[in-house]
Formats: structure tokens, C-alpha cells, sequence
């Protein structure tokens, strides 16, 4: 080979090598100057986030192409956050972790919530006839152990910022961030909670329009009242969740177009205590009574539950005309309500593993 021609070739190989340094340096420049690295470390941080808790990978999934930051460890209130980068983007979560023994209250955790099954003791709300679609809540109670009250309950508060809840697949992903971190989380800190399966069919919490005739029940509300005893009560329908644990456990009986007439309500640790104070207030300022019968038709029972269970409570509430529009003041049969509401507590404190339910 010529020495022209090495001349040549060596000349066009520092040339070639000089132009891609340049782009490389100039392409690492513009990824620095339009946020490119932020949000790499923005995103990158996920995978360490709530103290290496975080299901960093579901949070994604959920939340899709939106560019995301978050609190690197649990605060002092044990809470943790991811929120979108862009403070113009109206999206975030908020996960809670709280030890059962001591909370009060279960917040944002109303009726008719769907439970999450597969070996979870959980529910998700989202109103699917609500005006923030956006918007949803996963709880889960943990037994950290068989002495009751001994366990921990876990949250997650989620704004999707666009699109919404009524999608199937959100719901999942939500599901799938608040289960997988808090196995992280139980694990880290030593609660020898049983994990349960992946959820991957979601449901929405149950409306009033959602009832369905006395005859179909399958759900919380089967078994619950005989056919004839149904008929003389004037109760047609039902409004119900699925059989499955959760912190709360609804069944409504309603009259013919829905309206509800009887409401049967079961709920566990953190979600029974501030009924079981007002409980007491109810029973302290009530007008005494001559026999068993309650004036109001309301009755109540207890059981004691492993783990986050703590102590439950059964209630069944005898609605008013006020309440069931078209309704006169029901004749309440008192000792059949009683049995029912028997009936109510002992297939959902089954469900639970906990003892019999007793009188209040």
C-alpha cells in the first residue's frame, strides 16, 4: 500500500473518529439541558424508593409514560409518595403503613367496596358513576401473627392524572403496587403476614343501582334471609359484594326498585373501632328497654379475630321512611332480624377465622 493511501485513510479515520465525539457529546448535551437525566434519575430512584419497598416496576406500569419522583423512604408517620416530575401533571400516590393496634380509624373505606380475593383481606374503591374517575384506594390488612390485633394495614391512594379507574387493567396495577410493597414491607420489618396471589380482575365498589332480585344472590347477602321470610318483609332485592374478605363487608335488603330497607354491615380491626366506641355511646344514651327488642331495629355482635382482625363488629341497620323514599316505617320482626344478622356475622367471621359472634 502507497504511503498516499495510508495518508489518506488515517486522515478519514481521525476525521470519522472526531465527528462521532462530537455528536456523542453534543447528543449527551442535549439530553442534560432537556431534562433527559432527571428524569432518568427520577426514575432510576423508584427502584430504591420507601426504603427498596416500593414495586417500582408496577408503579410504572401503572402510571405509564408519565415521568415520576418519589420519597426515598418511609416519614415518621410511615408514609410514601411518588408523584409525577412535572408539577403541571396531576398524578401521584400516596402509600400508608400503620400498625393496627392503636389506629382509631379506617379513612376513605366505605360500603360496598370490592374485595380483592386471592387470599388477600382487602378492597378497592372506586365509584364508577362518581365524577373523579381518576381517582382510587386499595387496603390491605396484614396478620402479622394469631394474637389478635396484632397486624398492620396498608394503603394506597392513587391519581392517575389522565385516563381513569374504569379501566380494568388500572385497577390491577394498583393492586399489584400496593400487594407487592407491602410483602416488601412486612418482610423488612418482621410481620410474618401470608402473602396471598396476583389479583388480576378487579372489581368497583357496588352502587345502589347496582341491585339485582332477592332470588339471585350470591354473594353476601345469600343466605342470609329465607325466601318467605323475605316476602313478608316486602324485601325484593339486594345489593352485595362478593364473598371474599375484606375490612368491610356489606349486604343490603332493599325493596322493589332497590331502595334499602335492611342493611347488614361487617367490619374488621381499624374499620370496626370508631363503631365500636359509638357503639357504646349508642348503648349508654339509649332509652331503656323492657325486653330484648331494640326500638330503632338496630342490633350488633363481636367476635374476636386473629391478626389485624381485632375485635369485629356486626351491625344491621333498620331503615326509615326518611331513608327508603316510599317507604312508610317498617314493622320491624325483631326476633327474625336478629337471626339474620346472626346468620350474616357467622359466614363472614368464618371467612376470617374468627371465634362465633356474640351479642354487643
Amino acid at each position: 500500500m502507497s504511503d498516499d493511501v495510508r495518508f489518506w485513510r488515517r486522515r478519514w479515520v481521525r476525521r470519522t473518529t472526531a465527528w462521532t465525539v462530537t455528536a456523542v457529546v453534543l447528543a449527551g448535551g442535549f439530553f442534560w439541558v432537556s431534562g433527559g437525566y432527571e428524569s432518568w434519575r427520577d426514575d432510576r430512584a423508584l427502584d430504591t424508593a420507601c426504603d427498596g419497598d416500593l414495586a417500582a416496576g408496577a408503579v410504572r406500569e401503572l402510571f405509564g409514560g408519565i415521568s415520576l419522583t418519589s420519597s426515598g423512604s418511609w416519614t415518621d408517620r410511615r408514609r410514601c409518595t411518588v408523584s409525577a416530575a412535572d408539577a403541571d401533571t396531576d398524578a401521584g400516590l400516596v402509600l400508608w403503613a400503620r400498625e393496627t393496634r392503636g389506629l382509631t380509624v379506617l379513612e376513605d373505606v366505605g360500603g360496598f367496596d370490592a374485595p380483592l380475593g386471592h387470599n388477600w383481606t382487602g378492597s378497592f374503591r372506586f365509584d364508577p358513576d362518581g365524577k373523579r374517575g381518576h381517582e382510587a384506594r386499595a387496603v390491605l390488612l396484614l396478620n402479622c401473627g394469631e394474637g389478635s390485633g396484632h397486624g398492620r394495614v396498608m394503603t394506597a391512594d392513587a391519581d392517575l392524572g389522565r385516563g381513569g379507574f374504569d379501566d380494568p387493567v388500572a385497577r390491577a396495577w394498583l393492586v399489584a403496587v400496593l400487594t407487592e410493597t407491602a410483602t416488601a414491607y412486612a418482610r423488612r420489618t418482621g410481620c410474618a403476614a401470608t402473602s396471598g396471589g396476583r389479583v388480576k380482575n378487579v372489581g368497583a365498589t357496588t352502587t345502589r343501582r347496582d341491585h339485582k332480585p332477592f332470588a339471585t344472590a350470591t354473594g353476601s347477602c345469600a343466605g342470609v334471609l329465607d325466601g318467605r321470610t323475605a316476602a313478608r318483609w316486602g324485601v325484593r332485592t339486594v345489593t352485595e359484594i362478593p364473598t371474599e374478605p375484606a375490612p368491610m363487608e356489606n349486604c343490603a335488603l332493599g325493596g322493589l326498585r332497590g331502595a334499602h330497607l335492611y342493611e347488614f354491615t361487617a367490619s374488621y380491626g381499624p374499620a370496626a373501632r370508631l363503631d365500636l366506641i359509638r357503639l357504646d355511646e349508642r348503648r349508654d344514651s339509649a332509652t331503656a328497654r323492657t325486653g330484648p327488642d331494640a326500638p330503632d331495629g338496630r342490633y350488633a355482635l363481636t367476635a374476636r379475630c386473629p391478626g389485624a382482625g381485632g375485635t369485629a363488629l356486626f351491625e344491621v341497620d333498620t331503615l326509615r321512611d326518611e331513608d327508603a323514599a316510599g317507604y312508610t316505617a317498617l314493622a320491624v320482626d325483631h326476633r327474625e332480624l336478629r337471626a339474620a344478622l346472626q346468620r350474616f356475622a357467622e359466614r363472614s367471621a368464618k371467612r376470617h377465622g374468627c371465634t362465633t359472634p356474640r351479642p354487643a
